[in-house]
């Protein structure tokens, strides 16, 4: 019996009870003879210049400034961000303070502002940080930066080639990565950086290897998320984390430690409770697997303009598009209903108004008046900026490759979900897709849906993923692939199956996963499974708690 087959009686079952209303400025620079342009139109916000505001930089000066005798580098100063609350801090740490500071930027304009406002304790320089050599400069106690967020894409071949040769780094690493490497050699020996950088730091290849680099050479380092995201002057939208490192050339580090910023100079951290300890937990992570070993994982379809390639009914009708020109998609979390995702609760939520139906025509011709209309929506000025339409030819045809299995939630607040779909369905980037390995049985899908819904799943879950901005938890590709799921032989029997979908679509996440639990844990734990359920229940109530509070995480999966 198929996946699709065992799960549509229970789904039949909830339609019957619906109610009808739920039916530039870079450009001619050179860096080592090397000239350095940006790609696209200038602007603030296109060259990464989100200066710092007021709030964030007071909470980082306090945690680098300590005595108010510090020499000091901010390699891309830009208005002061950071570097004119540094001389503020010092002040309120010594009557007498000796601060000196050596200030860089590459804008001339901006360099000659700031003369009027600092005195002669600062040294300021017109140039480009990378032509600074740290060979002919006094060594410094700390760097404070936050950095040009220029992306790597906007950066030539020929820059990237450069700059990956001075310092290699592993993937697309932006501007603000190499900003990192080239500033910590201006260190004296014990010396500290604070860097705040994007969020792409927590979850990228080239960020984590930027932190490994870091980690090897200095005696601390720190990932500090930021609560909220920060309200840049230049309204840039952008999240921000700081890096903190301290006691250069007195590495490695012991770990990379992660929490969350708490503004006064101090991160939340330090675990308070063992929980990875009990013997349940111990023998379900024994039996456990990734989910990386069955499935293959990617992002979801990349639109480039999700607010004209995603429809819901009224648009379809709107624009008179042909169903041959729509492709069915799952583009939200709280989409993710059932065990399994089918092409009538898509139709059921796009009724609603939810875009539950992405365009993707195959071709523009005599019956595309509709979608030509629709696709009229996006501006040949937008189409030009626009990264991933640049990327596509022809612009309007978003590639669906290979298949999708399943879905995978990517920023959660109880937890992340999987749930297959019926084929022909696919998910946007707001999603992970599964792609189920072919030696996969269909059971075993099944029994990967359910464990990552048991408490088990869910508490590993909360070591696994991130925390973010609001309490959410976050998974990228990387950490997906290594939840732990639970196979049994025979699979988790259809009757189950049946209870725990009805549950979840019922509104009952709680009573699911519950259910899940009594699917599951019996084969491993035997007799002593209801005990350690109520143990794993109460573990997971605790850190879920923690993780929405914003405070560090209070459980640690341990990846083998």
């Amino acid at each position: 019996m198929s996946i699709y087959s065992i799960t549509k009686g229970a789904h039949q079952l909830h339609s019957a009870m619906r109610s009808p209303s739920e039916r530039g400025a870079l450009a001619g620079c050179e860096v080592n003879g090397v000239k350095m342009g940006i790609q696209e139109p200038t602007g603030r916000k296109l060259l990464g210049q989100f200066f710092t505001p007021a709030f964030e930089a007071n909470s980082i000066v306090s945690w680098a400034i300590r005595s108010g005798h510090e020499y000091i580098l901010e390699p891309s100063v830009g208005e002061g961000g950071l570097l004119l609350p540094a001389l503020t801090h010092a002040r309120t740490l010594h009557l007498t303070p000796g601060i000196r500071a050596i200030a860089c930027d590459l804008d001339k304009s901006v360099i000659d502002g700031l003369r009027t406002t600092v005195g002669p304790e600062v040294d300021l320089i017109h140039s480009d940080f990378f032509a600074l050599d740290p060979e002919t400069i006094a060594q410094v106690d700390v760097v404070l930066a936050n950095p040009p967020f220029t992306r790597n894409h906007q950066l030539s071949a020929e820059d990237r080639a450069q700059l990956k040769k001075r310092y290699p780094i592993k993937g697309a690493a932006g501007l603000w990565v190499y900003f990192a490497l080239h500033a910590r050699k201006f260190l004296r020996p014990g010396g500290r950086m604070a860097f705040l950088v994007p969020a792409a730091a927590s979850f990228s290849r080239y960020g984590e290897d930027l932190l490994l680099q870091l980690k090897d050479e200095f005696r601390e380092l720190s990932l500090q998320e930021l609560p909220k995201k920060p309200s840049w002057i230049g309204s840039a939208d952008e999240r921000g984390v700081l890096v903190l490192a301290d006691g250069y050339r007195a590495g490695p580090a012991p770990a990379i430690t992660r929490g969350v910023w708490r503004y006064d100079g101090v991160a939340r951290g330090g675990l308070s409770r063992a929980y990875a300890k009990t013997p349940a937990f111990e023998a379900l992570k024994k039996a456990s697997r990734p989910l990386g070993e069955i499935a293959d994982l990617a992002i979801g379809l990349v639109t480039g303009r999700n607010t004209v390639f995603l429809l819901n009914q009224q648009d379809i009708a709107r624009y008179r598009i042909d169903q041959n020109d729509l492709t069915p998609v799952i583009t939200r979390a709280k989409h993710v209903r059932g065990i399994v995702i089918d092409k009538t609760d898509l139709c059921g939520l796009g009724d609603q108004g939810e875009k539950t139906w992405m365009l993707t025509p195959q071709e523009l011709g005599e019956r595309g008046g509709g979608v030509r209309s629709r696709l009229a929506l996006i501006s040949a000025s937008t189409r030009r900026e626009t990264l991933w339409l640049n990327k596509r030819s022809p612009w309007w045809k978003v590639g669906k490759t290979g298949r999708c299995d399943a879905v995978f939630t990517y920023m959660n607040d109880k937890g992340p979900r999987l749930a297959l779909v019926e084929d022909g369905i696919f998910c946007t980037n707001t999603l992970h897709q599964v792609t189920f390995k072919q030696a996969t049985r269909e059971c075993d899908r099944l029994s990967a849906v359910v464990s990552i819904l048991s408490t088990f799943g869910q508490l590993c879950a909360e070591g696994i993923g991130r925390g973010y901005g609001g309490g959410l938890l976050k998974f990228e590709l990387q950490e997906a692939r290594l939840m732990p799921i639970l196979i049994h032989a025979d699979g988790v029997a259809s009757e189950a199956i049946f209870a725990i979908d009805k549950k979840l679509r019922c509104g009952q996440p709680d009573e699911a996963r519950r259910l899940a639990d009594a699917a599951i844990l019996p084969a491993i734990l035997g007799a002593e499974w209801r005990r350690a359920a109520r143990e794993l229940e109460e573990m997971l109530e605790y850190v879920r708690g923690a993780r929405r509070r914003g405070e560090a995480r209070q459980f640690e999966y341990g990846h083998d």
